[in-house]
């Protein structure tokens, strides 16, 4: 298990969402920004459909694959999605969206 700041860690950065360079229709970059919202759309709807709480969590999943494969597609490096995202979460848990989470 990894440590940081004196915390364990149950993931690494192999753990996280990865970008894909193609999904079952084409290649994502010919993607227009309408084609990336019906994408997101898309897996939402299905997971919406699903009947199981693990489908659910799947498609879900499968969205924010999709979502981090649109920031890779706007130029976030995983370096910069990662930063992106402490950023997101600094100002949430400012706002207290994410009372008692650390």
């Amino acid at each position: 298990m990894n440590k940081r700041k004196g915390r364990e860690i149950m993931y690494d950065a192999c753990d996280l969402p990865r970008p894909v360079a193609r999904d079952s229709k084409s290649n994502v970059s010919t993607y227009s920004e309408l084609d990336w919202v019906y994408r997101v759309r898309e897996e939402l709807d299905e997971a919406l459909a699903a009947e199981t709480w693990a489908e659910k969590g799947e498609e879900i999943a499968d969205a924010i694959t999709v979502c981090v494969s649109w920031l890779e597609s706007l130029g976030f490096t995983e370096h910069a999605r990662i930063e992106l995202f402490r950023k997101v979460n600094a100002k949430n848990q400012a706002r207290g969206y994410m009372e008692g989470k650390t």
